[in-house]
Formats: structure tokens, C-alpha cells, sequence
């Protein structure tokens, strides 16, 4: 018998989150006609949502063991899609992690996220996809939850099928990056 054991090695982390807040006011100010700013975090509206992404963060943080002085919101805009319309695949540079959080959707407009290792396409065996084996996962956009993840990770969402409201936002960690001594570190 061939004793096997398996290591998740250098995972990255997707985490979901729900949250029981009214959506009403903020979608209010969604469905406002002009353009929306990318600071809707400093709407009084915004502040049920904003508490808990700061709340689902710092604990996104502690189980990661991250060390920092602060967390700030960047900044946090409104998308809205309406059906057959995408957003392009992308990442959010100059942060360290980025969130989505559902206002309105449903199961025909998910988020996908692209396998962030370089060499992970080089040879594909024919496979039933999994967890494991995957170089897109995807998660379904349920209104009232959200999901938190690293900025430099490429993710998209293809053509939905129906109508479909989130706010995203960026995250900096205010505090030492580095090792101290080592000309590598920085306090941002």
C-alpha cells in the first residue's frame, strides 16, 4: 500500500463573506444618473457596508497572521451590468487586497478567477475539474455577500444574463512591509 500525502502549497486565498445590511440606500445612490465618484465609502449610506468590510478584513487578516497598523479603503465604486455585458479580465494594482460585495445578481453572473501560477497551463491532462486541477474557479454573485481577495489576482466576469449591481473596492495596509534590515522594507 502506497501511503500518499498531500500539501496545499502557497495557496491563495479567496474568502467569502455575507452581510445582512439594507441595500435600498445604497442602490439609491447607484442608480443616481451621473457619473459615480470611486470614494462612495465616505456616503453616510455606505457606512453598514463599509463597517462590514472593514469587519470580514481584519478577520480575513488575522487568520493570514498579517501585521499592520491600519486598514484603508482606496477606493470603491459601484458596477452595474446589465444582460450581455462583461467586465474584462483584470487585476487592481497598487493594493494589497481587493472585494466585491453583491447588491443585486444572481447564479448567471459570476466572478471567475484565473489561475495565478505562470506555469500552471504548460501541459493539461484531460481532467474532471476540481479545486485541484483548475485554472479558472468561479464563485456565483449572491446579493448580500461578497468575497475578499488579493488585488494581483486576475479575475473577470463574463457576459451575465441578467441584471446584475455590485460596489468593489481596494484595500491598503497601512504599517512595515519587509523585513527590517534588509533594504527590502518600506513603511507605507
Amino acid at each position: 500500500m502506497v501511503d500518499v500525502k498531500s500539501f496545499d502549497c502557497f495557496p491563495t486565498a479567496i474568502n467569502q463573506f455575507s452581510l445582512e445590511i439594507n441595500h435600498e440606500p445604497i442602490i439609491e445612490i447607484v442608480n443616481l444618473p451621473s457619473d459615480l465618484p470611486d470614494q462612495l465609502f465616505r456616503e453616510n449610506n455606505f457606512k453598514p457596508l463599509v463597517n462590514g468590510i472593514f469587519e470580514a478584513t481584519t478577520k480575513v487578516l488575522e487568520k493570514q497572521q498579517y501585521q499592520y497598523d491600519k486598514i484603508e479603503i482606496t477606493n470603491m465604486w459601484a458596477n452595474k451590468l446589465n444582460s450581455g455585458e462583461s467586465h474584462p479580465p483584470h487585476t487592481h494594482s497598487n493594493n494589497f487586497l481587493s472585494g466585491v460585495y453583491y447588491l443585486k445578481a444572481g447564479k448567471t453572473a459570476p466572478i471567475q478567477f484565473f489561475d495565478p501560477r505562470p506555469a500552471a497551463n504548460v501541459l493539461q491532462p484531460r481532467n474532471t475539474p476540481n479545486w485541484h486541477n483548475s485554472s479558472m474557479i468561479q464563485f456565483d454573485s449572491v446579493e448580500g455577500s461578497g468575497y475578499i481577495f488579493p488585488s494581483w489576482l486576475q479575475h473577470w466576469v463574463p457576459p451575465t444574463k441578467e441584471y446584475r449591481i455590485s460596489v468593489s473596492w481596494n484595500i491598503l495596509l497601512r504599517g512595515n512591509y519587509g523585513k527590517q534590515g534588509t533594504l527590502q522594507n518600506a513603511h507605507i
